[in-house]
């Protein structure tokens, strides 16, 4: 689907705002709705939970103490979360604590179809698995399984899987969609999420403009669906705007996925974002952002558009290196210099530079951003979210920027199943985030087990010759 200009998104994200303020089922207005007292909420944070003690959602912890929890619209506990749920947390950042947490599901229903390691289909949509993918007992669901899906829509009929349930019971209502809605039909009261057709005769609609939904991020819950597993058509019960709805906070932190890209300004998931000469931006720069691209943007809300003070990139493996081989067959670029690393592309592959795979050949000179497959083993498997041909001729220039999966002494690291050896790198050449020089001794000392790193060197035969390594936020 081909998204709406950003200055639409930006007018109708206003225009629907004004007409809700923010509300929904599953959302609190920030300032207070829900039964949160107005003076606990200074900041929202809307991301992904990636560890306890008592939360921690996008790089902050959250004291949950005299929080109260909203989950599938009903109060709940916290031992209801799960790492890999999409939360929204209202209350302060710089106190680091919360007033309410809600969890924010992405998708209820049957397993319709498993693709393979990295991908299924629920609902209509398909669901990426990844090395982040949390599973409820470890239990990988199979086709026809009732599951329940907590992650982030990435784009149209796509959703990246941060913690997946397989459900011994249908909950109430048994149903359940988020995505970009298409093929709107005002006449029929018809519309279409991924490959999935919601017919909302009869459902309460909440907070959607008059007029054509195109391109707006919805979520839907629903009472039957026709099919089993495979349900073509649901008959929701409700409809309502998904995502992140605020229209004016002083502190803001969100997560999600780049959904198109206009000038200065993008849209993440739902939510309008514009930057500025003082925006910083961290494992990246505004050109390399993308549809696709998942990004934490910091800053605040003011009629309804984020105007960005940080945007940090999620994808964080970054590879600049020329191609050894590409395998049309299976839809896999290798490498030189990088041994057992294999890059994907997928629909959501931006190229740049060049068309397609097909389009590429050895030796052709590669810039990579990208994310850890599913089922990579040391996590040599990378999706590529964005392809960029710098040259069709060789370059000697390699980057390897990937979390750290092991240290050994003061000597090496491992970055995708790649060791990377520090010898012969200079004692300068040893840097901060702040790009500053802080030598071997210090690096090795402040270097952890999923620490970023950013390493570059020339390649010299089949092997690099390393000369710099840094840390990245």
């Amino acid at each position: 689907m081909k998204l709406k200009s950003i200055a639409t998104l930006m007018t109708a994200a206003a225009a629907l705002l004004s007409a809700c303020g923010g509300g929904g089922s599953d959302s609190v207005p920030a300032g207070g709705g829900g039964g949160v007292p107005p003076a606990t909420v200074s900041a929202v944070s809307y991301g992904t939970i990636t560890q306890f003690g008592s939360i921690w959602v996008n790089g902050v912890e959250f004291s949950t103490a005299n929080a109260s929890f909203r989950i599938k619209g009903q109060p709940g506990s916290a031992s209801d979360l799960r790492i890999g749920m999409v939360v929204r947390v209202d209350g302060s950042i710089n106190d680091k604590a919360a007033s309410l947490v809600t969890v924010d599901e992405a998708v209820r229903g049957r397993v319709e179809q498993v693709l393979d390691a990295n991908r299924m289909v629920v609902m209509g949509q398909s669901v990426q698995i990844d090395t982040r993918t949390r599973f409820e007992n470890g239990t990988v669901p199979l086709v026809g399984d009732y599951v329940e899906v907590h992650g982030q829509v990435v784009a149209d009929g796509t959703v990246a899987a941060g913690f997946i349930e397989k459900k011994a019971a249908l909950l109430t209502p048994p149903f359940a969609v988020k995505g970009f809605v298409k093929n709107h039909s005002t006449a029929a009261r018809t519309f279409v999420v991924g490959t999935l057709t919601v017919s909302y005769t009869g459902a309460t609609v909440r907070d959607l403009p008059a007029g054509s939904w195109d391109g707006q991020l919805v979520e839907v819950k629903g009472s039957a669906c026709a099919g089993n597993p495979a349900c073509g058509t649901l008959t929701a019960t409700q409809v309502e705007p998904g995502g992140l709805r605020v229209a004016d906070m002083a502190q803001v932190e969100v997560e999600g996925f780049v959904a198109s890209v206009s000038g200065n300004g993008f849209v993440i998931g739902s939510q309008s974002v514009v930057t500025t000469a003082a925006t910083v931006f961290a494992g990246g720069v505004l050109a390399d952002i993308a549809v696709g691209t998942q990004l934490e943007v910091e800053g605040a809300i003011s009629a309804g558009v984020l105007t960005a003070v940080k945007v940090s990139f999620r994808d964080s493996v970054r590879i600049e290196a020329d191609v050894a081989s590409v395998n049309l067959a299976s839809g896999l670029i290798t490498l030189a210099g990088l041994p057992g690393i294999t890059v994907s592309v997928n629909s959501l592959t931006e190229f740049k530079g060049v068309a397609s795979l097909a389009a590429l050949g050895v030796s052709n000179h590669l810039r990579i951003r990208g994310r850890a497959a599913a089922g990579a083993g040391a996590g040599s498997s990378i999706v590529a979210t964005r392809l960029e041909r710098r040259s069709t001729a060789s370059n000697p220039s390699v980057i390897l920027q990937a979390p750290v999966a092991a240290v050994s002494g003061t000597t090496s690291v491992t970055l995708l199943g790649v060791v990377v050896n520090t010898a012969a790198i200079a004692e300068g050449e040893f840097r901060n985030v702040s790009d500053v020089s802080i030598g071997r001794a210090a690096f090795f000392a402040a270097l952890k087990v999923g620490a970023v790193v950013n390493a570059r060197g020339n390649l010299s035969g089949s092997a690099v010759a390393w000369n710099e390594i840094q840390f990245e936020d």
